[in-house]
């Protein structure tokens, strides 16, 4: 990293790539693999061009809720490190796990292990109860279960909220936050946070580079978080937090 140059954060999924689904008939760019190996995650140009863009004049850490081998299907040229799991771990340039915050990470969700299986079981078990086709498991790294994903098969994504406030009624995330955005829901531990391990990241390049100019990305609400630790942050047009932010801007 060099001083010279901006520090950029930037979310993946939705933010610099989508599935097929959700785009129209404008050409596509591969940019993430499935477990096969076959291309499930696709850029639009203009996304491509944003994407060269960044690389080629700023430092870019993506910090992203996919797991580390999710990480490592995507196919953009990454080269300073990333944050996965949302926020519960640290990869160094090399792709390496950091082991101090992975120390740390499990310490702060000792408590959350058995829980997390338990609470992903029964979130599934309430959506059959419901009537609807859902998959689900627990993210975990090296061992460590960071937090619960829930999606549904061939259903709407209105059926993630149905179930979600059904597993709210049962009084099961206490001590939990929630993150949902179209066939996406997850249930997180307090501790565990994009924005922590935003907020370490910049620590540690500050003491190395002093201070740079520090900019996010993302779409979704839960990326404002980390977001709010840059000097600038930008949001897709088309996203959460863009609908988010123009209905408050409407309402009022």
């Amino acid at each position: 990293m060099t001083i010279n140059r901006p520090l950029v954060f930037v979310d993946l999924d939705d933010t610099l790539f989508q599935t097929a689904r959700k785009m129209g008939d404008e050409p596509r760019f591969t940019a993430t693999l499935d477990v096969d190996g076959q291309p499930n995650g696709f850029m639009s140009a203009t996304q491509k061009s944003f994407v060269e863009w960044l690389l080629a004049t700023a430092d870019v850490v993506p910090v992203t809720a996919r797991s580390v081998e999710a990480y490592q299907r995507v196919q953009l040229p990454f080269v300073h490190g990333a944050i996965c799991a949302h926020g519960g771990v640290i990869l160094n340039a090399q792709g390496q796990l950091d082991a101090p915050w992975h120390a740390r990470m499990a310490d702060e969700l000792a408590l959350e292990q058995t829980r997390l299986h338990q609470l992903s079981e029964l979130t599934l078990a309430i959506g059959t109860e419901l009537g609807f086709s859902l998959r689900g498991w627990v993210v975990e790294e090296q061992g460590l279960a960071n937090y619960v994903v829930t999606k549904h098969n061939h259903e709407t994504d209105e059926a993630l909220l149905i179930v979600l406030n059904e597993v709210k009624a049962r009084g099961l995330l206490d001590g939990l936050y929630v993150h949902g955005n179209g066939n996406n829901l997850a249930f997180l531990p307090n501790a565990l946070q994009k924005q922590v391990a935003v907020r370490e990241w910049i620590r540690r390049d500050q003491a190395i580079n002093g201070k740079r100019p520090i900019l996010g990305f993302g779409d979704s609400v839960s990326d404002l978080g980390f977001m709010t630790e840059c000097d600038w942050w930008g949001t897709p047009k088309r996203g959460q937090l863009a609908s988010h932010v123009m209905s408050s801007v409407t309402d009022e």
